[in-house]
């Protein structure tokens, strides 16, 4: 039979079709399902973070949650703690515990009739430990990656945070993930140099995630872990601090009380032992910032600060301490503020507006004297 050129152009369209059809993955294949990225000193009473993860785990009926227990040394102590505030939140869900020790075969059937997943803290090492062994996917890796794509939600506390990338942070401090061993007088023993990495669980695509993040002065390790592994976004979670990403989106949402730190290094440069220009975006509850459209963009280069720092006060000991870095860069937001400072032993942070709701900063090794 001959064909004429009106059929051929045809069947030629509906093969272009085809193809594209096949080339888009299938809607129930793309990423899906909700992270709850929790800093830490997840306590009974954080009533916005519960509310939120109970909230999800209700979204397509009853709730029913799997509290993971890997990463905690007393398991049964955390288990019941955790247990008790979700039937403060939810008394009428369904909540059910998998430790290190639950096998194989029961950790999918509790995964795989779940809504929602919460991590408790410890260390982040014992959960990829525990399900993603060699980096490879587990029976119990993949039911996650189930109730993801069915629309549940995946919490994390503290390890339970620190876990969420590709990449994680395996510990250290910021001086040390710098390259800056501690002040000779200390008489510790010398830290391992260089940010410690790993592979992550791998739940979250688009930046390395850090915990007890202005509480433990975390911005230089996270910087220095970006930096290392190419990644160009960290999120940086405060103690009773949240962050919601909708993984369909990319969409972050601020839901804790305490702030989050969204860090971005695409114009991020090694001076020496300093490292300058990146930028932060403060998270608030409510903000909303995507990791799509941010990857997408190309923010402005920052520019060099002008006039004298501001030094930010630290106060020993208590809550002044813990939150210098907070207040670094919630003062570092105004338009018009001057540079600010904060020494921290060994290094130092100085940060600047930037526009557009961004602060730029450098890290910095502090002087001989100061580090007296």
């Amino acid at each position: 039979m001959k064909l004429t050129r009106e059929v051929c152009a045809a069947l030629l369209s509906v093969v272009a079709c085809l193809s594209g059809c096949l080339a888009s993955p299938p809607a129930e294949s793309r990423p899906a399902g909700t992270l709850l990225i929790v800093g830490g000193g997840l306590d009974d009473d954080t009533r916005p973070i519960y509310e939120r993860l109970v909230e999800l785990a209700s979204a397509r009926g009853p709730a029913r949650i799997v509290i993971a227990t890997a990463a905690t040394g007393p398991q049964e102590e955390e288990a019941l703690d955790k247990t008790e505030a979700l039937r403060v939140w939810a008394p009428g869900a369904n909540v059910s515990v998998i430790r290190r020790e639950t096998s194989t075969e029961e950790s999918v059937a509790a995964i795989d009739g779940a809504t929602a997943m919460l991590f408790t803290g410890g260390d982040q090492k014992r959960i990829t430990e525990r399900y993603r062994a060699g980096d490879g996917d587990s029976p119990e890796w993949l039911a996650m990656q189930r109730l993801l794509a069915r629309g549940g939600v995946i919490a994390g506390c503290s390890a339970g945070d620190a876990m969420m990338g590709q990449e994680m942070l395996l510990g250290g401090s910021s001086a040390a993930a710098l390259g800056l061993p501690r002040a000779p007088e200390t008489g510790e023993e010398p830290p391992e140099l260089g940010p410690q990495l790993g592979p992550g669980m791998r739940f979250l695509p688009w930046a390395i995630t850090d915990s007890h993040f202005f509480e433990r002065d975390r911005v230089g390790r996270l910087v220095a872990a970006l930096e290392r592994s190419g990644v160009r976004l960290g999120l940086g979670v405060g103690e009773d601090g949240c962050v919601e990403v909708d993984l369909a989106t990319g969409e972050v949402r601020g839901i804790g009380i305490s702030e989050s730190l969204l860090v971005d290094v695409a114009h991020l440069e090694r001076d020496g032992a300093a490292l300058r220009g990146a930028l932060a975006r403060v998270i608030a509850r409510g903000d909303r910032v995507s990791l799509r459209e941010r990857l997408a963009a190309r923010p402005r280069r920052p520019q060099a600060p002008a006039g004298t720092p501001r030094e930010i006060p630290i106060v020993e000991p208590g809550q002044n301490r813990q939150l210098a870095s907070w207040r670094l860069f919630r003062c570092a937001t105004q338009p018009d503020a001057p540079p600010q400072r904060l020494a921290l032993g060994t290094w130092q942070v100085i940060a600047w507006p930037a526009g557009e709701g961004d602060v730029a900063f450098d890290l910095e090794p502090c002087s001989k004297a100061e580090t007296r």
